[in-house]
């Protein structure tokens, strides 16, 4: 089972180390190295109040841990959008991602959206396969 929780301050170095291995961020759009700890906080810091941040947590048996981000934006939108990525690489193709997606769906429902839109690489096929 999984879980979304709110992001705080103290996810900033997790989210980071994420975002750095390469196998994660070629599936980013603007993204082509690892990251540089200024230009994350600076990142993370200038998101508004039209930005929500998860972590998702993956639950199993009496364990959590932290293991991607789900995050929503344009929230003064009509149509905000839904991006997420798994950190721990070793659990890519295990269904997490599309959990994830539908909570996030699940939570945008509850905040009045009906519709949400997301951005994909063309050769980012695990995303593609998920929707």
């Amino acid at each position: 089972m999984i879980l979304l929780r709110e992001a705080t301050l103290a996810d900033r170095v997790l989210v980071m180390a994420w975002r750095s291995n390469p196998l994660v961020y070629q599936g980013f759009y603007q993204q082509k190295e690892p990251l540089k700890w200024e230009e994350h906080k600076n990142w993370w810091d200038s998101r508004n109040q039209d930005w929500r941040e998860f972590i998702i947590v993956l639950v199993e048996d009496t364990e959590m841990r932290e293991v991607g981000v789900v995050t929503i934006g344009q929230l003064d939108h009509f149509s905000p959008e839904l991006g997420y990525f798994i950190g721990e690489v070793s659990l890519w193709g295990k269904g997490i991602g599309k959990q994830a997606v539908a909570l996030g769906l699940d939570w945008l429902k509850k905040q009045g959206k009906e519709y949400c839109h997301t951005t994909i690489k063309d050769d980012n096929e695990r995303s593609i396969r998920l929707i």
